[in-house]
């Protein structure tokens, strides 16, 4: 028994370092036909979690957590972000990045396929639309990289602000020389590049691969963070003349439920965060901005099977009958009135009105919603917050959908002196999220650029909740004297909290175990 023992071992042992042998060298892929390199293309897109863009740009407090602890242990990421503590070392604290590792690991994949691409074996055509999908991707991976842990691209300032390493070769292991914010955006522009986006499919069957009108918003949103804003528009409109289908969310009235699938026909390019927005605590200076009537924070309940349209005349009263709507939820003056300057007042946002908001509002007009508040106080302690709790919603959080590139083309409308054509995008997406007895249309109602920009703001604020949108247009406007403004975000029971434009905490640290192995990646702020 002993030698048939000591037989067994010796032939296990020969197998495992026969599978050694095997083992391709670091750096070294198989893939040697078209196809076969096509897979590396085929990502399922995940990222790190996208709370803390959120909180910083005080969309929410948390996910899952109350504010109140997280704040009584000063020494964390979490406390930095929530009480905007500029003081906490937040370089030390991040020993790792999920979202920092998932964006170059999927470089590294783009660039495993350029570099292996001119000698595989296959269809020619195809390796010129492959090369052309692998580059715009490496152009969209760095754009999100740059604006999460550098500072916002300004064009006085690009040139010398610290921006990240842009990497186009396979060595994974070794060093990156982190480049300028100017340069890093120069390279982005030539891999997204209209040349590159007219090699891509007209169209494609899979939400997580990309054709030319995923390929014209990646370049139009680089263009808007850099404050081209015609040449954003130009693209923005070229991408919705590929793909055109905004999410119509008026089923909510019926079903109950707001079901949002990563297949979904509006998304462009499908990237999610873990299982956003499932979690999220909005915090309340957000959770004012909710239009009335709108689909998802009024009708989608959790479990679904909600109301119908017999029960739309008791919406917007309390138990009692009376009217909650223009004298407790709207902003100050009972008038519900978005068109205000709260957005860009630097001292302090959005108005916290004493009178109104959730202070005056004893009931919850949708106790049962999916943006719950009874949630909201029992897990993130805050009396006024709405956690969402909803099972079925995918929201696109790292990607880009068609609803959200209406935007994009309706800023730059916007900021080309076309405010009709602006507000009109805009309405074409609010239409889908209102209840038509609360709809009015903001299209003909203003005439200047600062009034249009303050209807769209807290309406694309609330559209693009559990996404790095807001996050990134904070960013983007706090660069510009207009629209530059300090955020006050009130914690009830610990206190209230400002977050200047120019703050570091804008910038996000490079984790350490990036630059343990890169001497270049100094942190940016």
């Amino acid at each position: 028994m002993k030698r048939i023992g000591f037989i067994m071992f010796l032939w296990a042992l020969l197998t495992a370092c026969e599978d050694k042998l095997d083992i391709t060298p670091k750096g070294m892929t198989v893939l040697g036909k078209v196809d076969e390199l096509e897979t590396l293309l085929n990502q399922s897109y995940g990222f790190g979690a996208v709370t803390d863009l959120g909180i910083v740009c005080n969309e929410c407090y948390s996910s899952f957590e109350n504010a109140a602890t997280a704040l009584s242990v000063p020494n964390t990421l979490k406390y930095a972000y929530l009480a905007y503590d500029e003081t906490v070392d937040r370089a030390a604290l991040t020993k790792t990045d999920g979202t920092y590792a998932a964006i170059y690991q999927y470089v590294n994949y783009m660039n495993i396929l350029l570099d292996k691409l001119d000698g595989a074996e296959g269809d020619e055509a195809k390796k010129v639309r492959l090369a052309a999908e692998a580059r715009v991707m490496c152009a969209y991976l760095h754009w999100l990289a740059v604006n999460i842990y550098a500072r916002q691209y300004d064009e006085a300032t690009a040139g010398t602000a610290g921006g990240v390493a842009y990497v186009t070769d396979l060595d994974v292991t070794g060093e990156k020389t982190k480049l300028s914010v100017s340069e890093v955006y120069r390279l982005i522009l030539e891999d997204c590049a209209k040349e590159q986006i007219e090699c891509l499919s007209d169209a494609t069957p899979d939400v997580c691969r990309g054709g030319k009108a995923w390929g014209y918003a990646v370049r139009a949103k680089v263009l808007m963070q850099m404050k081209k804003y015609p040449e954003a528009l130009d693209c923005a409109l070229k991408s919705i003349e590929y793909q055109n289908t905004l999410e119509d969310r008026s089923v909510v009235v019926s079903s109950g439920i707001w079901s949002l699938l990563d297949r979904a026909p509006n998304n462009i390019l499908f990237m999610r965060s873990g299982s956003a927005p499932f979690g999220e605590i909005l915090s309340r200076e957000t959770a004012r901005l909710f239009e009335e009537g709108d689909y998802v924070r009024y009708y989608a309940v959790m479990g679904g099977g909600g109301g119908d349209d017999e029960e739309d005349e008791d919406y917007g009263e309390e138990e009692d009958g009376e009217d909650w709507g223009d004298e407790d939820w709207s902003d100050e003056g009972g008038e519900g009135d978005r068109s205000d300057e709260n957005w860009s007042d630097e001292e302090g946002g959005w108005e916290d009105d004493e009178e109104g908001g959730w202070g005056g509002i004893p009931v919850d007009p949708n106790p049962m919603g999916i943006w719950n508040s009874m949630y909201g106080l029992m897990l993130g302690g805050i009396e006024g917050g709405l956690m969402n709790f909803s099972l079925v919603t995918t929201v696109n959080a790292y990607g880009i959908t068609v609803d959200r590139m209406y935007y994009t083309a309706a800023e730059c409308y916007i900021r080309t002196g076309e405010i009709d054509k602006g507000l009109h995008l805009v309405d074409e997406v609010r239409r889908r999220r209102i209840h038509p007895d609360f709809f009015t249309a903001y299209e003909g109602t203003v005439h200047t650029e600062e009034e249009a920009m303050a209807l769209l703001q807290p309406a694309k604020w609330i559209e693009c909740i559990s996404t790095y949108e807001n996050f990134f247009d904070c960013k983007r406007w706090n660069t510009e004297a207009k629209y530059r403004r300090t955020i006050t975000r009130e914690v009830p029971g610990s206190g209230t909290y400002t977050l200047a434009p120019d703050s570091p905490l804008w910038v996000f640290p490079f984790p350490n175990n990036a630059v343990r192995y890169n001497a270049s990646l100094t942190q940016n702020y």
